[in-house]
């Protein structure tokens, strides 16, 4: 009895790289790796004599392998402040003459392909070569007939390109990537032959799509990366595979002997597998590499396929908080298997070279809560916020997600009307900004699919929603969405329609503003095949009289219910006419879009949204 009683008394064990493994991880002896902690924690007991243990982390760890952590952390607390690094950090530089200007180079150690490379201790990702530095070159056209007539969802080995815009005779030339920005994908393209002659370029893989221009009847945009010859811009760095060297073209006011720079060299920094009530907090995962698989150049929407530097697969209530994690080539965080109970919070993601976070099927009741999500898709654009897979009852609550390249947050994963695990989502109080950006079609601030009933988008402020080509939407119900509540939100700037809704049934619309809209409608409906009626309950139209008209595509009377709308400054007529379905008003809207206390609209039924409970709540 006693012997169990002491087992139970809370232990506290010591980390930091200063100290040893044959340590007994005191705060004066500390154990040097967390696998030596490890070693430990299998010795205790399980069960009701196991102790609370929290294991205080102090330092930097240099990865050369993913932190593998399992059921032996089960009601484990990690807690900082600690960094845990993925890269190694170059060393040694020298002065050097590289295409007329003074450079600085440096051997590379052997091991795997890098994308990415970070300057100075705050971790500034440095440009690749990139040609053009701004904008994107057009493919010409395609390389055969076959592709001209071959349906959109078609990947192509090979295009046309203008004269000048490709060079057979670079340097290394099988490490030249072409990034093509096509509908709403991204395709690398590493380049196996470039003829020009017949001005063909062939790739050494598949685009995901056909290299088209969205619908447009054009070819694609891309840009060339990884160019000796394009190394001319300060800042910029060139990686010289067969001989090992990295260049890097120095800015102004730079010393040699005080460049940090780190190149990362893994995928994963975290693997926490099939443990229980695990806790990591105040811990900053930086510096992480993802490659795409030999066979593959992309994904069909949302770098779905992306991993998650931070991977927690089969886990029960873990907590993930107060952390950091940046500087990675991938997404952020992924949830995976049949986790379960998931906390992720207070949690601080930016410089992504895919998207935030993941949710993946099969997964149940993860909460991602407070957090500051930003600065994503620098590798692979698709990459979006927050993306949920076939999952239910989960809580995307009180979130930024500002500066991605395709969607902010997605939910669901099925084009039509099955019934699937996705049920019961809540996605509320998030602050999404800078959305699209003008790379990719066919986005939203607040994207879902497939049928989802209980589930609700409510109370969040979406602006700045811009595609490079069609559908730049504030709120997207695209294929199948049923089940949705869309309450309270307000979505302001966007191009293509504040709300938009592909086909589905039994949806309700109330107590929105939705305003300055630029092409298309304010408010979409697109295809008939409703199965049930999408409801329309006391919302704000705005627009501006440039600005595109009120409701555009197949409104029909059977399916679409119209009470109590409010249109401000409107171009073209009601729906159905001056029917009673709603009213003008003159309103304008402040800087956080919303209308005056003392605005008609308020005499007119419309309810105030709060706008302090948008993103992270100040505790």
């Amino acid at each position: 009895m006693v012997a169990s009683l002491l087992l139970a008394i809370p232990m506290t064990f010591y980390v930091s790289p200063n100290g040893r493994d044959t340590n007994p991880g005191t705060a004066r002896a500390p154990f040097a790796t967390i696998d030596g902690v490890q070693a430990v924690l299998r010795t205790l007991p399980t069960g009701p004599q196991r102790p609370a243990v929290t294991v205080k982390l102090s330092g930097t760890f240099h990865l050369t392998k993913a932190l593998v952590l399992g059921p032996e952390v089960s009601g484990v607390k990690f807690v900082g402040p600690a960094t845990i690094s993925g890269a190694t950090e170059l060393k040694n530089w020298r002065k050097a003459e590289f295409n007329g200007h003074s450079v600085w180079v440096t051997n590379v150690p052997e091991g795997p392909d890098f994308r990415e490379l970070f300057i100075g201790k705050s971790g500034f990702r440095a440009p690749r070569t990139q040609i053009p530095e701004s904008g994107f070159y057009n493919f010409a056209g395609y390389a055969n007939d076959a592709d001209a007539k071959a349906p959109w969802n078609e990947g192509q080995s090979s295009a046309r390109f203008k004269p000048g815009d490709l060079n057979p005779k670079w340097q290394n030339l099988a490490d030249v990537e072409l990034v093509a920005h096509h509908y709403w994908v991204t395709s690398r393209l590493p380049i196996a032959d470039i003829d020009p002659s017949n001005g063909v370029v062939k790739f050494a893989k598949k685009s995901v799509f056909k290299l088209a221009d969205d619908y447009s009847g054009q070819a694609a945009p891309y840009t060339i990366v990884n160019v000796a010859e394009a190394l001319h811009t300060p800042g910029q760095w060139y990686h010289n595979k067969p001989t090992h060297q990295l260049y890097y073209f120095p800015k102004a006011g730079q010393r040699m002997d005080r460049l940090v720079a780190y190149a990362p060299r893994i995928p994963a920094l975290l693997q926490l597998n099939g443990s229980n009530n695990t806790t990591i907090e105040n811990v900053d995962f930086r510096y992480s590499e993802y490659t795409l698989p030999a066979d593959s150049s992309g994904d069909i929407q949302a770098a779905v396929n992306v991993t998650g530097a931070v991977q927690l697969t089969n886990c029960v209530n873990p907590v993930i908080s107060h952390c950091q994690i940046q500087h990675v080539g991938s997404y952020a965080l992924e949830v995976l298997g049949h986790s379960k109970g998931c906390r992720v919070e207070r949690t601080l993601m930016q410089d992504l070279g895919g998207g935030g976070v993941k949710l993946g099927h099969g997964t149940q009741a993860t909460t991602v809560a407070d957090c500051s999500i930003r600065a994503g898709g620098r590798l692979f654009a698709s990459g979006e916020g927050i993306w949920v897979g076939l999952s239910g009852g989960n809580q995307i609550i009180y979130n930024q997600i500002q500066d991605f390249y395709y969607t902010g947050i997605s939910v669901g994963w099925d084009w039509g009307f099955r019934d699937t695990s996705a049920k019961n989502n809540f996605i509320a109080f998030n602050d999404i900004s800078d959305i699209g950006q003008n790379q990719l079609s066919d986005l939203g601030g607040i994207y879902v699919l497939g049928k989802q009933p209980g589930s609700q988008i409510y109370n969040n402020r979406i602006q700045n929603i811009q595609a490079r080509g069609y559908g730049g939407w504030g709120i997207y119900l695209d294929e199948g969405s049923t089940g949705w509540t869309v309450e309270n939100n307000i979505v302001l700037h966007t191009k293509t329609g504040g709300f938009h809704i592909h086909y589905g049934g039994h949806n309700l619309v109330k107590n929105n503003i939705f305003a300055y809209a630029k092409t298309e409608g304010q408010l979409i409906r697109q295809r008939d095949d409703q199965q049930g009626p999408i409801r329309f309950e006391r919302n704000l139209v705005v627009a501006n009289p440039t600005d595109a008209p009120l409701v555009v595509a197949n409104w029909l009377k059977r399916d679409v219910l119209l009470t109590g709308m409010l249109y401000a400054t409107p171009k073209g007529p009601l729906p159905f006419g001056d029917d009673g379905t709603g009213r003008f008003i003159t309103v304008k809207l402040d800087q956080d879009g919303q209308p005056p206390q003392d605005s008609e609209v308020y005499k007119q039924g419309f309810h105030p949204i709060p706008s302090d409970q948008f993103g992270p709540r100040l505790r």
